[in-house]
């Protein structure tokens, strides 16, 4: 696996923040029943976002 570190870091900590400020956001806007519904939730949002992820690879490459 050839893949240059700096991007990948720079993409890792970019992509992680993204999902912190998503959660927290969605904390914010939505409150405890959000909160609830998320941590029900959060394993089949995870591997959809994961499959979706995968899916657009395949279509656009």
């Amino acid at each position: 696996m050839q893949l240059a570190f700096l991007p990948f870091v720079i993409a890792s900590v970019v992509g992680r923040g993204m999902r912190f400020y998503l959660v927290a956001g969605l904390m914010r806007w939505g409150g405890p029943k959000m909160e609830n519904a998320l941590r029900q939730h959060i394993e089949t949002i995870g591997w959809a976002t994961v499959a979706l992820a995968v899916l657009a690879y395949l279509l656009l490459r």
